[in-house]
């Protein structure tokens, strides 16, 4: 590199990689360094020297760009950086909310959007929410031509905020499409420099680069540290469905991921997410929290089960005893006496005063038992796993 210092892995596999395109394109179609034989030692070679730098720490972390947190969004408003009431914080705004709701990338979604057709429309029926419809043309995943011929394109439905109706999309998307001319095609417009009541911008797009530095001038501007950029709206939107449980399919409608591995790569674990984990580990759980999205470890929960308190029962008919215990420690001391049970029985503990535990159990050794409980304290809820020693 210019600077002196040495490529990163994955940078040394581009360029080969880029090498290689160019040499396919101008004179050997077939060209291929990393399965021919003849380029067995230059593969080799490429190999060792990407694990040389990787055991030096060149490279073993990958930038990504950073969630957005509610208070990240919550802060935006306060310092007036989104808002309707100038037609530099409405394009923002704009901006942000697209890429958050319907999650779109960094540079050319954003960029693709147009006005006339215009890829985002407005529905409104009478007697039912308003929502704005989003139909891609073209993507990363979706590029196209005969490949993408059965390929079906993207459609994210986003229905009005009636809770709060100024940060409603339906609402700002209106107001934006209403002030700009009426001869425009791209959908980002550059704000006029006198504008008037009725028309707010040009009729010239946004610049590419001003586009793409949307985000992170923002959080720059409110103070808000990190790696922020267009993508992170993305990531957010990802990260957001994932930490309330949404099911992964529906994640991957709205994001477009056409992979379940894609999907996953846009879960981001929050930092609440990591002090708790850390906590666990450390025997420093706390007693309650009200606020119960950041404790959530996994995807898939369980609200919280009123049922009337009942005791085990030894039936060999019954598949799913209830035990009851005023505290946790009670519990499991319980369930460690209880000899008579068969595995694979399905234990749930209800209506404690503390804690709540959903367990299924099964032997794992003569002496072992092996339980996964879901753990619901107060507004939190854990899951984890317990190795109980049964002494016979």
């Amino acid at each position: 590199m210019k600077d002196g210092e040495e490529f990163l892995p994955n940078s040394l596999h581009h360029i080969v990689c880029g090498i290689m395109r160019h040499l396919r394109l101008t004179c050997y179609p077939t060209i291929d360094f990393f399965s021919h034989t003849e380029f067995i030692d230059f593969k080799r070679s490429l190999d060792a020297e990407m694990k040389r730098l990787q055991s030096k720490g060149i490279g073993s972390t990958k930038r990504q760009a950073e969630v957005l947190t509610r208070e990240d969004e919550e802060k935006l408003w306060k310092e007036g950086l989104l808002g309707d009431t100038t037609p530099q914080q409405l394009l923002d705004t704009i901006i942000f909310y697209n890429g958050l709701y319907f999650a779109l990338r960094s540079g050319r979604e954003h960029r693709q959007l147009r006005l006339h057709p215009c890829q985002i429309q407005l529905v409104e029926n009478d007697g039912e929410r308003s929502y704005l419809k989003y139909t891609e043309d073209t993507s990363k995943n979706r590029p196209g031509g005969l490949k993408g011929r059965k390929i079906k394109p993207k459609v994210v439905i986003q229905h009005s905020n009636n809770d709060n109706p100024e940060r409603c999309i339906v609402r700002l998307f209106k107001k934006y499409t209403s002030l700009g001319p009426d001869s425009a095609t791209a959908f980002y417009l550059q704000p006029a420099n006198k504008p008037t009541e009725a028309v707010w911008y040009t009729g010239k797009p946004l610049g590419h680069n001003t586009l793409s530095k949307t985000i992170c001038r923002l959080c720059k501007t409110a103070g808000i540290e990190g790696f922020k950029t267009n993508h992170s709206l993305r990531a957010t939107a990802a990260t957001r469905l994932y930490e309330l449980g949404v099911d992964e399919q529906m994640v991957m409608e709205r994001t477009g991921h056409r992979s379940l591995e894609g999907v996953r790569s846009y879960k981001r674990t929050t930092s609440q997410q990591q002090q708790v984990l850390s906590d666990i580990l450390s025997s420093n759980i706390p007693e309650r929290t009200t606020n119960q999205q950041q404790l959530q470890m996994l995807p898939h929960h369980h609200q919280l089960n009123d049922a009337s308190s009942t005791h085990p029962s030894n039936s060999l008919e019954q598949q799913q005893p209830t035990f009851c215990s005023e505290t946790a420690s009670t519990i499991i001391s319980h369930l460690s006496n209880t000899k008579n049970s068969l595995p694979g029985h399905s234990f749930s503990f209800n209506s404690c005063s503390s804690v709540t535990f959903n367990i299924n159990y099964k032997p794992v050794a003569s002496k072992f038992w092996l339980v996964r409980p879901g753990c619901r304290c107060g507004l939190w809820s854990i899951n984890f796993l317990y190795i109980l020693y049964i002494f016979i």
